[in-house]
């Protein structure tokens, strides 16, 4: 019986629709997200194990951090500079006993710090990573030491030259002609500039707009301008200690006290210091 019209054109349609199609692509799988690493990552440390049970790392004190890379780990034990090497297979983790370190005095909580870093440095076996967190593990799992990942802050990157500070008066005064103070902030926690005598640096701590400076060292050189040079540096480490907050607008950053009040107001210069660089 013949074959109505109709269907034999939906028939070869079909046929060519089949010939025609492309194949089906499998759907792609996405990549896994690569895992983290303690490798090329400024950590600093927030966090040690003593006889007393957990200490945490004070907001006002120089910040002891370490970095890791192909091996050998450096970095500050908040003290003392130290470097050595150190093996990671998977997670666990541990350091040749022989880590290097300078023999400065300092500060007797910052040497307290240091002796509990050291020795829980020789208690570690494994790592754990949790977001920004590194935790450092014992034989039994238990954490002997925390770290955060020191991330990149708008205080970092620029040379900040002061314009005015509270010289008491309860105005921002401008500094002293030729005085030259500046500021630089690094990504591992430390700070450093020019008082317009001698070369300072402390420790910080920033927590979204909050701030707090650590206790100034500066170097010993005799202000040759004058005494007023000298009280204007000694004035501006006051400042800087009573600094609780900051704000930053265009090129401008302003610290400010518990209370909200600027302390002392600064206008970047130029793009210095990369984040994790150790030095200001």
């Amino acid at each position: 019986m013949p074959v109505p019209i109709s269907r034999a054109l939906t028939a070869l349609a079909f046929g060519l629709l089949v010939r025609t199609a492309p194949a089906a692509t499998p759907a792609s799988v996405p990549p896994s997200p690569p895992e983290p690493s303690i490798e090329n990552v400024a950590w600093q440390l927030v966090g040690y194990g003593t006889e007393d049970g957990f200490a945490e790392v004070p907001a006002d004190t120089k910040p002891a951090y370490f970095r890791f890379a192909s091996g050998q780990v450096s970095g500050d034990t908040g003290c003392n500079r130290i470097s050595g090497a150190y093996r990671a297979s998977g997670e666990t983790l541990a350091f040749d006993s022989g880590l290097a370190t300078t023999r400065k005095a300092c500060p007797k909580p910052l040497m307290i710090q240091e002796r509990s870093l050291l020795f829980a440095l020789g208690l570690v076996a494994a790592y754990r990573i949790e977001g920004d967190r590194l935790l450092m593990l014992d034989a039994e799992g238990d954490p002997v030491l925390e770290f955060r990942a020191a991330s990149r802050s708008p205080l970092v990157g620029h040379v900040w030259q002061l314009e005015g500070y509270d010289d008491g008066s309860g105005n921002l005064a401008p500094p002293l002609g030729g005085a030259g103070i500046d500021l630089t902030f690094l990504g591992t926690g430390v700070l450093g500039g020019s008082d317009g005598c001698n070369r300072y640096m402390s420790g910080y701590r920033e927590l979204k707009q909050r701030l707090t400076i650590g206790p100034i060292a500066t170097t010993r050189i005799r202000c040759l301008e004058g005494d007023d040079r000298t009280d204007q540096a000694g004035i501006y480490a006051e400042v800087l200690g009573h600094v609780a907050g900051f704000r930053i607008q265009g090129q401008t950053l302003t610290l400010l006290s518990v209370d909200g009040k600027p302390m002392a107001r600064y206008r970047a210069l130029e793009v210095s210091t990369p984040a994790n660089d150790a030095e200001p």
